[in-house]
């Protein structure tokens, strides 16, 4: 399957980094290549992350850091939807896809 990001989700990632980045490049870049990677593994085994109350949506967090990646597969047309990029203690609720807060 292909990956795309919602700009949302780009918007996310963007702003993960410049925040460790302000302190720590080197962090920043692992962390960002951290979430790019399981972005992709995602591709392989798409329905391998948990789903939550949403329907079509499902959420995979990192092994390594404190993000949530959420995120939609469409079968249809082979790819997954990189919805959103969430810090753990950011998200109030694990059922739903996070809104813009």
């Amino acid at each position: 399957m292909k990956v795309v990001f919602a700009e949302r989700a780009r918007r996310d990632i963007e702003a993960i980094y410049d925040y460790i980045a302000s302190s720590n490049p080197t962090a920043a870049l692992a962390v960002e290549g951290a979430i790019r990677i399981t972005c992709e593994a995602l591709a392989e085994f798409p329905y391998a992350a948990p789903a939550p109350d949403e329907p079509s949506v499902r959420r995979a967090p990192l092994v390594t850091y404190p993000y949530t990646i959420f995120y939609r597969v469409d079968d249809q047309q082979q790819r997954i939807e990189i919805a959103r990029v969430i810090h753990g203690a950011r998200i109030t609720d694990l059922g739903r896809l996070p809104d813009d807060t």
